[in-house]
């Protein structure tokens, strides 16, 4: 047995799919946000009342060394994630963290 869901237009531009096999079907189980912060629907972005751009506030800390380099980044929602080195290379953040740290390039970073 398929069944077929009535989704709002911006799952489906998505590319989420409205139909799916019986089998699939689980229990719902609400969200707990403690457990599992930033699953809110109004905080992925394009959804509802989300902001309607993000950006990086702040690069609070980093870990690794390389090409492995992580950074944690702040954004202007309050979610707070690890981006590697390519995705904050070029933000002006990224210059003032390695500024705080005192240090002029990535690599020097302790």
């Amino acid at each position: 047995t398929t069944f077929r869901l009535d989704l709002p237009r911006d799952l489906l531009a998505r590319g989420v799919h409205n139909s799916f096999h019986a089998s699939l079907i689980r229990p719902h189980v609400p969200n707990e946000d403690k457990r599992f912060p930033g699953r809110q629907l109004g905080q992925l972005p394009g959804f509802k009342d989300a902001p309607d751009e993000w950006f990086v506030t702040e690069i609070t800390n980093h870990y690794g060394k390389g090409r492995d380099l992580l950074f944690e980044v702040k954004w202007n929602t309050g979610e707070v994630t690890w981006e590697r080195i390519r995705e904050v290379k070029h933000l002006s953040v990224f210059d003032a963290y390695l500024q705080a740290m005192g240090v002029e390039k990535p690599r020097d970073l302790p």
